[in-house]
């Protein structure tokens, strides 16, 4: 029916707009052309069709060779689960992948204090409120259980407290939030790249001339996303933040309360306060590569950079670092990596199965021990894949 399609395409829109989709450049279009194409067609959706129709792949392409699709799927699946594990988002529409699917199932919870059979998920039609359809007992059976499953997981869902969920990504992010003062957040410089020798400067604003302060008024697209990542987490944390650059920050401010540092070889703020970090981001003739103090001829985590075009990209590396620095006495984390690497590390610290996978490899107590993390990522074009952890410092 025409309303029940509207309806899901109401909860489209909202999921579309939560943070844990809307600051990916995949996965708004996956979710988009997936649904419209259930709420539409009872046909089966191949991974090149949407391989060619949302990332503009070439109908031909080789999906062994570059799985965004499947990439893409398993992460989306991932944010459904957060996005509806949050009490808030208890009574709407459900909408859901299969593994190894490609076409949503929709289902609609049943509203509380009612205790008449819920309807069984729609996995081939929008319609949420159709009449029973004959089925067999063992068939009809199995789908009651299957509803009152789900039902009964949406009523305990209903029943949790709004509170956040002592998981690994509250763990990891509880150094951060305890300060009753607002984090800093700073951003990379634009225009610093690798062997720059630059101190983080005094310079006032208001000595710059209008030209100086636009060409200077510009980030990272990768550091922008980070930055988005974060703020975004912080946010519906409900903790205030701050925003800076490095050239608008001193030492004073970083002894102020916890520092969120976005970037690594364009923040000189990173670049001095790793010096005495296990895995630091380091350059050499070669190109630039993530060293590990413990093993310094070792150049495994350095990008494939075969003729130095970005085409011929295929994996990447990010650092996450989170200490209570001696220095300024506050907590310090800082986000960096080599070309999108930034980004993935971004994104592992909003991701609990990320930080969940950190905990297994070598942390004891994530919420309490200084960390290192590296995580490697996927490249595709202009975008990174789901990061994945390779290597954990915990102290």
């Amino acid at each position: 029916m025409a309303a029940d399609a509207e309806a899901v395409r109401e909860q489209l829109g909202r999921i579309l707009s939560s943070t844990l989709i809307r600051n990916s450049k995949r996965f708004p279009g996956f979710l988009r052309f997936t649904v419209e194409h259930a709420l539409s067609s009872a046909e089966p959706l191949k991974e090149r069709t949407i391989g060619h129709e949302v990332f503009a792949r070439d109908p031909a392409y080789d999906t062994a060779q570059d799985p965004v699709v499947r990439m893409t799927a398993a992460e989306v699946r991932k944010r459904l689960v957060q996005y509806y594990e949050r009490p808030e988002h208890s009574g709407e529409i459900v909408i859901t992948y299969q593994p190894g699917s490609y076409v949503p199932d929709f289902y609609q919870p049943a509203a509380q204090g009612h205790t008449d059979s819920p309807p069984p998920p729609a996995s081939a039609s929008p319609n949420l409120s159709a009449a029973p359809r004959a089925r067999t007992w063992p068939a009809a059976i199995a789908a009651v259980v299957i509803a009152s499953a789900v039902l009964g997981a949406w009523l305990i869902a209903g029943q949790q407290p709004a509170g956040p969920r002592v998981d690994a990504l509250t763990r990891f992010w509880t150094p951060v939030l305890a300060s009753s003062s607002a984090p800093l957040l700073c951003i990379g410089d634009a225009g610093l790249f690798v062997n720059q020798a630059v101190e983080p400067s005094t310079a006032a604003v208001g000595d710059m001339t209008i030209q100086e302060f636009l060409r200077s008024d510009s980030v990272r697209y990768t550091d922008a996303a980070t930055l988005s990542l974060v703020a975004g987490e912080l946010r519906a944390r409900g903790k205030p933040f701050r925003i800076r650059r490095p050239s608008a920050t001193a030492l004073k401010d970083l002894r102020d309360g916890p520092v969120v540092l976005i970037g690594g070889f364009n923040n000189p703020w990173t670049r001095k306060l790793s010096e005495d970090w296990r895995f630091t981001l380091a350059p050499d003739a070669a190109g630039a590569y993530v060293r590990d103090r413990e093993h310094p001829d070792d150049r495994r985590w350095r990008p494939e950079d075969a003729g130095r075009f970005i085409k011929n990209l295929r994996h990447t590396y990010g650092l996450i670092t989170r200490v209570k620095d001696a220095a300024t006495g506050q907590v310090v984390l800082t986000l960096s990596g080599l070309v999108h690497g930034t980004r993935a590390a971004g994104e592992c610290v909003v991701d609990a199965t990320c930080l969940q996978a950190a905990e297994r490899i070598g942390v004891s107590d994530l919420g309490r021990q200084n960390v290192q993390i590296v995580v490697e990522a996927a490249v595709m074009g202009e975008d990174s894949g789901a990061p994945r952890v390779i290597a954990v410092n915990a102290w």
